[in-house]
Order: C-alpha cells, then sequence, then structure tokens
C-alpha cells in the first residue's frame, strides 16, 4: 500500500512539474502576437484600394539643375488571379509607347513585371535583379513603383511621431534584395494607415533615397497625389504628380494582358480618363 500510495504521489508530482513547464515557457497573448504584419497588411489595404481605377502621372526628375517631364497614364484592377497595375507613357510623343504592367498574384507566387520598349520591339519579363532598374532614369526603381509586399521580413521598430503625425515605425529587411537595399524604414500614420515616409538605406546600412507621400480623399479613397523620390547621395529627386483619379471606372481585362503592352497606350481609355492633357503646372 505504502509503495502504490508513493507511485501516486510521484505520478502527481510529475504532472503538476509539467503544467508548470507548459505554462512558464508558453508566450502570453501579448507576447504570442506580433502586430507587425497586421499594421502592413491594413497599409496595403488602404494604400491599394480594389477598386479598379485610372489616374495621370505626371513624372519630373530634377539633376544637376536640369528637369525633363514624362506624361504617363496608370490603370488599376483586381483580376481573378491578382492585382495588376499598368503605366504606360503618353508624352513626350518620341518616348509614347514605353509601357509596363506588374501583377501580384493571389497565391504565393513572387510579383511579375514586363515592360514594352518600342525601341527594343520585345516585351520582356523582369527577373528580381532587372526590377531594381530605374525607371525613365528617375529616382524610382520598378520595384519601388509596384505594390506593398507581403512577407515575413518586417518588423515594428515602435511608435513615435513623424512628420507632424503618430505614426509606426517599420523595417523590412529582405535577405536575397540586399544588394541593392540594405533596409527600408517606413512611418505609417496611426490615423490613416497610409505611409507617411519610407528612408531606404543601401547594401553598406547608409540613408541613400527617402521617399515623401502627400494625401487627399477622392471618392471616399485615401489617396497619394503627390510622392517625392530624393536620392540624398546623388543629390537628384523625382517627383510623382497624380491627378485626374476616377474609381470604380469600366476596364477591360485585356487591358493587362503583358501580350497587349505594344498596343497599350492606343486605347481610348487615356483619352477618356484625360490622361493625356497637358502636364500639371
Amino acid at each position: 500500500m505504502e509503495t502504490q500510495r508513493m507511485t501516486r504521489i510521484f505520478r502527481f508530482d510529475i504532472v503538476v512539474l509539467l503544467l508548470t513547464c507548459v505554462l512558464v515557457s508558453a508566450p502570453t497573448k501579448a507576447q504570442a502576437q506580433d502586430p507587425t504584419m497586421d499594421i502592413v497588411k491594413k497599409m496595403k489595404e488602404v494604400f491599394e484600394p480594389v477598386r479598379p481605377s485610372t489616374r495621370r502621372v505626371v513624372l519630373t526628375v530634377t539633376s544637376g539643375g536640369e528637369t525633363v517631364q514624362f506624361v504617363a497614364g496608370q490603370a488599376r484592377k483586381q483580376l481573378s488571379d491578382g492585382k495588376r497595375m499598368i503605366m504606360v507613357l503618353l508624352q513626350p510623343m518620341d518616348l509614347k509607347g514605353n509601357n509596363y504592367l506588374v501583377w501580384e498574384p493571389k497565391d504565393t507566387k513572387p510579383t511579375a513585371v514586363w515592360a514594352w520598349v518600342p525601341f527594343l520591339r520585345r516585351i520582356r519579363e523582369f527577373t528580381t535583379v532587372d526590377a531594381y532598374e530605374h525607371y525613365l532614369g528617375s529616382d524610382f526603381t520598378f520595384a519601388d513603383l509596384g505594390f506593398v509586399r507581403l512577407h515575413p521580413y518586417y518588423r515594428l521598430l515602435g511608435e513615435e511621431e513623424h512628420g507632424g503625425k503618430q505614426t509606426y515605425k517599420i523595417e523590412e529587411t529582405v535577405p536575397k534584395e540586399r544588394a541593392y537595399y540594405s533596409r527600408v524604414v517606413t512611418w505609417v500614420d496611426k490615423a490613416t494607415l497610409l505611409p507617411v515616409q519610407r528612408d531606404y538605406y543601401d547594401p553598406a546600412g547608409t540613408l541613400w533615397k527617402t521617399e515623401t507621400f502627400e494625401v487627399t480623399t477622392i471618392n471616399g479613397v485615401p489617396t497619394p497625389i503627390r510622392i517625392v523620390m530624393k536620392d540624398l547621395q546623388a543629390k537628384t529627386s523625382t517627383m510623382q504628380q497624380i491627378d485626374n483619379v476616377k474609381y470604380d471606372v469600366e476596364l477591360p481585362d485585356a487591358l493587362f494582358d503583358p501580350m497587349k503592352l505594344p498596343v497599350a497606350a492606343d486605347s481610348p481609355l487615356w483619352q477618356s480618363s484625360g490622361a493625356q492633357a497637358g502636364a500639371a503646372q
């Protein structure tokens, strides 16, 4: 009997010990939930509304005291296989038709980018490295102009006042892309969940470029109307002035077909959307 009693006590002690270990080692609810991805996902939802839209983008590149301006039409749509965005260069006329298309699949496949350059007369599909080429010699790469990406390489650095707004400070570091940007730091407005500023660091960890956003509400949608990218090392800058924004536009799926890029600039969409109007003053 004494042996059985001791056995029962021993087993009870073991159970208590195991339960104690589980309770001590298990993270609390606050520790287990990382808010970073939730913030990034919400920023993406606000920054990239799924409502089909068109807009005109006036790109002004300033370098060495000289300024060059381009006018493009842009359209966005959520298709059955994911988001697509097309940018069609309309002015100057001698460069008209330099177009590119970005596709963000619904599944885990990486974002795809295609470009049509009339001079080369071929549709080019970009590799990951190609996506960091500069668009029209501006301070924006094709990757900079694409969609906000969802991946596990974000972390919340804290909350602070930035640009007169209360913000989340979020760092992005993608190991396979460190050859171009070692990290990107984004300040996200806590009130609107829209980006206020992004800082891009070169492979050596030195601040390279800063991107700032001016936002207004159009048809109930918070919409960037001015985006400025400054290269602090080269002392150049590029401004995107965005106007003629229209939401809930009827857009044919064919417009977002990469094989149709050579004729995308001829679409009547750009005339009806006012995208070919003169550059903004």
